[in-house]
C-alpha cells in the first residue's frame, strides 16, 4: 500500500543516512500492511483500517539502533558551557603569540567570539529553565562516528599545515643540502609559534569528546525504560 509506505517514509525523514533503516522500514511497512488486512478482515473499512494502523505507530525514535532519549535543554546548555570554556582557554593561549606578532587576527577573533558567547550564555540561562525537561533522541553511534572523523580530519589538517610550513621555511635548505640557521631566540620563537598556532583548533574535536562523555549523564532513563 503506497499510503502506508509514504507514511513510513515520513516517519524516517530524519534517519535517511542511518544504517539498517531500509530493513527496518520494510519490517514496519509489512507489519502495518498485516495490521490493515487484519482490521479489514474484522469488518473495518479500508480507510479506517489504514488510519488505525497509522495511529499504532507515530514515531520510530526508540527503534533506531543507538538512539537514546536525552534531556536536550540541560545537555545543550552544559555542552555550550564546555565549548565556551575551551574557546576562552584557546583565546588566552593565543595572547602570548602576539609577542611574536603571530596569530594576532586569530586572537582578536577568539576574543570577540568569547564576548558574543558570553551574551548568548546569559540568554540560555533563562531559556534552559523552560526547556530543562524537554526530551529528544540523540544517536550515540552517529556522534561517535562523527567524532572519529573530526579527529582524523584534525590530524590530517595539522600534518598538512606542518608540511606546508616546513616547505616554506626549509625547502631551499633541504634542496641544496644547506644547514638550517635560525637567527637568534626571537626568530626561534616565531618559528615555534607558527608551528604551535594551528594546535588551538583541537577545541573542536574536544567539544565532540565532551558530548560523548556527557550523554549518559543526561539520558532520560525512566523515559527510555
Amino acid at each position: 500500500m503506497n499510503e502506508l509506505r509514504e507514511y513510513v517514509d515520513h516517519l524516517f525523514r530524519n534517519y535517511k543516512n542511518y544504517s539498517g533503516t531500509i530493513e527496518l522500514k520494510e519490517e514496519i511497512v509489512g507489519n502495518l500492511e498485516a495490521k490493515v488486512s487484519h482490521l479489514i478482515g474484522n469488518g473495518l473499512n479500508k480507510k479506517d483500517a489504514i488510519a488505525k494502523a497509522k495511529n499504532s505507530i507515530t514515531k520510530i525514535d526508540d527503534l533506531i539502533d543507538g538512539n537514546i532519549p536525552v534531556f536536550i535543554g540541560q545537555f545543550q546548555f552544559n555542552i555550550f558551557q564546555i565549548a565556551y570554556i575551551y574557546i576562552l582557554i584557546a583565546w588566552i593561549v593565543t595572547i602570548p603569540f602576539s609577542i611574536f606578532r603571530v596569530g594576532i587576527v586569530i586572537s582578536y577573533g577568539l576574543f570577540f567570539i568569547c564576548i558574543i558567547l558570553g551574551i548568548v550564555y546569559l540568554f540560555l540561562i533563562n531559556k534552559m529553565k523552560e526547556s530543562s525537561k524537554k526530551i529528544k533522541h540523540l544517536n550515540v553511534i552517529s556522534i561517535v562516528r562523527t567524532n572519529k572523523i573530526v579527529w582524523l580530519l584534525w590530524v590530517l589538517y595539522i600534518m598538512i599545515y606542518w608540511v606546508y610550513l616546513s616547505a616554506v621555511f626549509f625547502s631551499s635548505n633541504i634542496w641544496f643540502s644547506r644547514t638550517v640557521y635560525i637567527d637568534g631566540p626571537y626568530q626561534f620563537g616565531i618559528l615555534i609559534a607558527k608551528y604551535a598556532l594551528p594546535l588551538i583548533s583541537i577545541v573542536i574535536p574536544l567539544i565532540l569528546n565532551a558530548c560523548i562523555k556527557l550523554l549518559p549523564q543526561y539520558e532520560a532513563r525512566e523515559f527510555h525504560e
